[in-house]
């Protein structure tokens, strides 16, 4: 790692492609963000990644009444697979809704997909606002990518309208699943080797219930389907955000990524 690399302290991820010697233009916000919070000038190196191209050193060119740039200069990491669950989730009060959000993201969640159901205590997502959260995570927790957010269905349509291919481990508050961990676990011995090479962790998608946890219907109609399988996250009650990140911890130690060797970090 160059000198430089280990002075970009600001992490920052674009939308457009990455190449050497190519000139990138910083939305406003980021410009602002940089120049007013941060107090950069130009000249400072920074990082940057857009989710398909690895993440580069790049060097501040302009900052100035909300206009940017950044001089692309050299490749600091190969872009890599980041593979993780889907984390289906009702949405719920805004500032947990942020906390699961941030973490869920840190956890290597692969996608995220609201939904509604009947017991839930809301209805609406700000997509947009949610979508600044995901790149915000991204950028401080070092990820190569950014994890898509899909807009909110009804939990039964999306039931529904799974494949079937898919695996869903639905957190059951009820306490009819076995416990997440000895689940993971036999699909991972199913697997007989590596999680990442042997089990198709894209597939899988871990459904966590609302505050009021899951409707009886709702209850009946998952267990029906062939690919659903009950889990428990243990004797006591989970707020949902704490649900979603206990079910992510669990999965990644069984079937994700902390398996893979650490990044190393000069």
């Amino acid at each position: 790692m160059t000198a430089d690399a280990t002075r970009a302290r600001q992490r920052l991820f674009v939308s457009d492609p990455i190449t050497p010697g190519c000139e990138i233009e910083l939305s406003p916000e980021q410009s602002h963000y940089l120049e007013h919070v941060m107090r950069l000038k130009p000249g400072t190196p920074v990082k940057i990644f857009n989710g398909l191209d690895g993440e580069w050193l790049a060097t501040i060119n302009e900052l100035r009444k909300k206009k940017g740039s950044v001089a692309v200069e050299s490749q600091l990491r190969a872009q890599g697979t980041e593979v993780g669950p889907t984390l289906v989730f009702a949405p719920i009060k805004k500032q947990r809704l942020d906390f699961l959000i941030e973490k869920a993201v840190e956890m290597g969640v692969g996608r995220l997909q609201p939904v509604i159901t009947q017991h839930g205590i809301t209805d609406k997502v700000r997509l947009d606002r949610l979508q600044a959260q995901v790149i915000e995570a991204a950028e401080q927790c070092e990820r190569l990518t950014v994890p898509e957010i899909f807009k909110p269905v009804r939990l039964l349509d999306w039931v529904a309208n799974c494949p079937e291919n898919h695996h869903l481990l639905f957190c059951d508050e009820t306490g009819s699943g076995s416990p997440i961990g000895e689940v993971l676990s036999q699909l991972l011995a199913k697997g007989a080797g590596s999680a990442i090479d042997n089990v198709n962790v894209i597939n899988h998608a871990l459904v966590i219930g609302p505050e009021g946890g899951f409707s009886a219907d709702e209850l009946e109609r998952i267990r029906k389907q062939s690919f659903a399988t009950p889990v428990s996250l243990g004797p006591r009650i989970l707020r949902a955000e704490t649900a979603a990140i206990a079910a992510l911890t669990v999965f990644q130690d069984r079937l994700g990524d902390w398996s893979n060797q650490p990044v190393t970090r000069d």
